[in-house]
């Protein structure tokens, strides 16, 4: 009953406008409760009433690159978004690692040089490291040494990179 009344309520303010906004907020609320699937579903629907609808754009692309079978769409949205908003670390990071990852080597390094321009020295370094251990055929034992000097090989985020480096050598 409580999911009726909120699925009606949805309704009703979606059908006043701001539709794409309504459907945006939906799917991430759908998210937040781990219910990933019934998220995409409203944010596919908020693309559809406005298929440059940025915050969906970034949910959708940060989403979709959780899963292996998607990552080509989620390539699609991250860098759809990242047009007009290079400043954003968390789609710098991802999209980076997404093109990295999936043999984009060319893209990766753009990313990096416009890094070199705008980001800390600590991550421009790391993202490097890691560009060059995964894309060269020597010095991986110096690379993976940089990588696990720096200070952002704590960070779960960044480990797997570490070991994607090891594996490498």
């Amino acid at each position: 009953m409580k999911f009726f009344i909120f699925a009606l309520i949805a309704l009703l303010v979606a059908s006043c406008g701001g539709k794409e906004k309504t459907l945006f907020l939906e799917g991430k609320s759908w998210e937040e409760q781990g219910e990933k699937t019934k998220a995409l579903y409203f944010y596919e629907q908020s693309l559809r009433e406005n298929p440059d609808y940025e915050p969906v754009l970034k949910r959708m692309g940060l989403l979709l690159a959780e899963s292996p079978q998607s990552l080509a769409t989620s390539l699609f949205y991250l860098e759809k978004y990242y047009k007009t908003h290079k400043d954003d670390p968390e789609i710098q990071r991802e999209l980076f690692r997404l093109l990295l990852t999936t043999g984009y080597e060319k893209e990766a390094l753009q990313i990096l040089e416009e890094m070199r321009f705008e980001g800390k020295k600590e991550t421009v370094d790391f993202f490097e490291s890691t560009y060059l251990c995964l894309t060269r055929n020597y010095k991986q034992k110096d690379y993976l040494k940089l990588l696990e000097t720096s200070a952002l090989a704590g960070d779960p985020y960044y480990a797997p990179w570490v070991r994607a480096c090891e594996a490498k050598i």
